[in-house]
């Protein structure tokens, strides 16, 4: 018990030094429109995400079948050109 009360003063003492008030007030350090561009492309980018996901469950059997088809055409392909050259 004596233990971890000194274990939680020494984390006190490191968290919450006692020259906290003379750091005084938080500085104006720039543009917040770097930082705002940040979270709309990331909205944006969640949203183009969630549409493609939304998009690509209502496809139907055969559109499954066309798409797989011809990813392995391109496949095909591709090895064919490796092969050749």
């Amino acid at each position: 018990m004596k233990t971890a009360v000194i274990l939680l003063a020494l984390l006190v003492l490191a968290l919450f030094p006692d020259d906290l008030a003379a750091q005084g007030l938080p500085l104006e350090t720039g543009s917040h429109l770097p930082v705002a561009l940040w979270f709309i492309g990331a909205a944006v980018l969640g949203l183009v995400i969630a549409y493609g996901i939304m998009r690509n469950r209502s496809r139907t059997r055969a559109e499954k079948h066309i798409t797989e088809q011809a990813t392995k055409n391109t496949y095909a392909e591709e090895n064919r050109d490796r092969v050749s050259h």
